[in-house]
């Protein structure tokens, strides 16, 4: 269960760098318009937002979730 969870956390972490990665290339992508591929135009950032979102969501409550020996308190 532990592996599990520990998957789950760094899936979380890399979902987050890759939203977070693609959000500023999207940003600097339209700021200065270095290319024209479809996946780098602003209607994307959306969708980098929302991996962004999702990936710190699934890192902070995996991280600070309540332990068995907690909840009978």
């Amino acid at each position: 269960m532990k592996l599990f969870l520990n998957l789950l956390r760094y899936l979380g972490l890399v979902l987050f760098a890759v939203g977070a990665i693609l959000s500023v290339l999207t940003l600097a992508n339209w700021l200065f318009g270095v290319t024209d591929v479809s996946w780098l135009q602003f209607y994307f950032i959306r969708l980098y937002l929302f991996l962004v979102v999702s990936g710190i969501l699934l890192y902070i409550l995996i991280t600070f979730r309540r332990k068995d020996d907690e909840k009978k308190e």
